[in-house]
């Protein structure tokens, strides 16, 4: 009859450690971070999310093998390494397991997918005045974000700023105003005028050219309500057919082909006009 012989002490040494090493550190603290990304660009769009695994001495343990799950799939998903895959913009929380350790991230996911910032009046604004900024910011569905505000940056602060939401005229000057949020820029055209700017007047109301190609310098000055000249007042001109004549930023306009147009120049709502006939 056979007798089995007890293992050898070399064996007993390799199921020992084999037991010891399965009965690692495990982790005790897990601690997730809320991602800095407020704004996502689009659906699908990954958000890697930080996080730290710490043992029961506090030290840090790498290469951990979690858990990850989301309460709410249809809004986001989460991969292995914890990376938040965005469905659609709401709400889920995060969870994620490792030993005994748990821990949970509430998430509010917004994909933004629109943004409109208006400034009434801003093309033609007195020193001295605010305007009420209007933003609607929605979302991939077409909802509105109740909470967006964005970031504004002026071209020229001396000009106009934004404070508190409003658009505030400083100086006669133009400017542009940009409006960020998220990925999103939208840029508003301010220009503000001296409070008492009453109206345009030009050197000549009509002129004629003998040919194409001859030019002149069409002058334009800006009146308070007492007659006296202003600066500073941001002048824009127009010709109502550019194949008979053009006018440069500056006023000069020059001849271009036979007929008759009209040159005017615009600050803000204020407007006057001088004919061109070119034979």
């Amino acid at each position: 009859m056979k007798t089995s012989r007890p293992p050898s002490l070399s064996l007993l040494g390799f199921l020992a450690l084999g037991v010891l090493g399965a009965c690692g550190p495990s982790p005790t603290t897990i601690t997730l971070e809320q991602p800095e990304l407020r704004y996502l660009r689009t659906q699908g769009q990954n958000l890697p999310l930080s996080y730290t695994v710490l043992d029961a001495d506090g030290r840090k343990m790498m290469d951990t093998r979690l858990r990850w799950t989301s309460s709410a799939p249809e809004v986001a998903s989460v991969l292995e390494d914890g990376t938040v895959v965005a469905r659609k913009s709401g709400k889920t929380i995060i969870g994620v397991q490792g030993g005994r350790a748990k821990a949970a991230l509430p998430l509010d996911l917004t994909i933004l997918a629109s943004l409109d910032v208006r400034a009434p009046g801003a093309d033609f604004v007195e020193v001295g005045k605010t305007i009420k900024l209007r933003v609607v910011a929605r979302n991939e569905a077409g909802h509105v974000i109740p909470d967006a505000v964005p970031t504004f940056r002026s071209s020229n602060e001396a000009v106009s700023r934004v404070e508190n939401g409003e658009l505030i005229a400083a100086s006669a000057g133009t400017a542009t105003v940009t409006a960020t949020l998220g990925h999103l820029n939208r840029a508003i055209a301010v220009q503000v005028v001296p409070p008492d700017f009453a109206r345009l007047g030009l050197n000549l109301t009509s002129y004629t050219f003998k040919k194409k190609g001859q030019s002149v310098m069409v002058q334009a000055r800006a009146y308070n309500r007492n007659g006296v000249a202003l600066e500073k007042v941001p002048l824009e001109w127009f010709s109502s057919n550019t194949a008979v004549v053009t006018v440069s930023p500056e006023g000069r306009v020059t001849a271009v082909g036979q007929g008759r147009a009209v040159v005017s120049v615009v600050a803000g709502r204020r407007r006057t006009a001088a004919d061109f006939i070119v034979e």
